[in-house]
């Protein structure tokens, strides 16, 4: 008789017949249910720290490239962990803290049915680290809401990330760094995950090796600390929103009022956003108000999903 799993060696097999579907994973219907199941993979794999890079192209394909440093995959079997039933946990089931009920699974069974959603899935690099990248097309497989970093949401790929990294039970999770492919690179080198090129062609070819689509020009300001590293998640606190702070003297407190027409508010408006896109960024909702004795200036710069070269 057929046992439940077939030895693949080296810790790996394929579940089968009504094991495998006992442990499969919940249903990927959303861009949003794969970045999960990604993170499941590297936590379960021990990963210490995990980095995720998003970005969207033509408005319609979304990259999730998640990099960790977790024990990795060996060589022989990188191309089997997006087969149906492969899982390097067919003895010791995994009991996952983020779900509400505590529920079993297996290591790695999720892989096959994210590259069944997408457009193309692939192991990048296997180990040192390890690097997975899959595209969605989100008219097939769409995303829950906008990802926005300056508008809160509770179900876009920003909440998922900081949810798994808080989960409701125990084990911690590990620490969780989003972002653009560049802030994604800098805190690599930052964490000593690839080490420090001398130029930004060898920088490019590194990086491109982790399934990071850069520009030499982009991977040289990496270089250079023109990019700032993305820091690991916390709850509330990647808003992206900024605020002109006030000066000592309160609102009201005396002084002349300086008028601001709509003419003004458009050159403000230029020039904060030239002063955004050489940065890489872009203002929205720029909001400019006169008070006795000072003018109040609030804007949300944000990096937009459409990466600069």
């Amino acid at each position: 008789m057929e046992g439940p799993y077939r030895d693949l060696g080296s810790g790996f097999a394929r579940l089968t017949g009504p094991e495998g579907a006992r442990r499969g994973p919940s249903p990927i219907t959303h861009v949003e249910d794969a970045l999960l199941e990604f993170l499941r993979n590297a936590r379960d794999a021990g990963a210490v720290r995990i980095f995720v890079a998003s970005t969207l192209t033509a408005r319609r394909f979304r990259t999730l490239t998640v990099i960790d440093d977790g024990q990795g995959i060996p060589e022989p079997y990188a191309a089997l962990v997006f087969e149906p039933g492969v899982t390097t946990r067919h003895l010791v089931p995994i009991a996952d803290p983020t779900a509400p009920t505590g529920s079993h699974h297996g290591g790695g069974l999720a892989l096959y049915h994210i590259k069944q959603a997408a457009v193309s899935a692939e192991v990048l690099s296997p180990s040192a680290p390890t690097a997975l990248r899959a595209t969605f097309d989100t008219r097939t497989l769409p995303e829950r809401t906008l990802q926005s970093a300056s508008r809160h949401s509770n179900s876009n790929l920003l909440a998922t990330v900081q949810s798994f990294a808080h989960p409701r039970k125990q084990p911690p999770a590990p620490d969780i760094y989003y972002g653009p492919p560049a802030k994604i690179l800098a805190v690599l080198l930052k964490n000593h995950i690839i080490q420090t090129s001398e130029s930004g062609e060898e920088l490019q070819r590194v990086a491109l090796g982790v399934g990071l689509d850069l520009s030499v020009r982009t991977a040289q300001r990496v270089l250079g600390g023109g990019v700032t590293p993305a820091e690991a998640i916390t709850v509330g606190g990647a808003n992206g929103g900024i605020g002109a702070s006030r000066s000592g003297r309160s609102a009201g407190s005396g002084g002349a009022v300086l008028p601001v027409g709509e003419k003004e508010r458009a050159e403000i408006a230029a020039i904060l956003s030239r002063v955004a896109r050489a940065g890489y960024m872009e203002v929205d909702d720029l909001r400019v108000e006169s008070r006795p004795g000072e003018i109040l200036l609030r804007a949300r710069v944000y990096e937009p999903e459409e990466v600069y070269e």
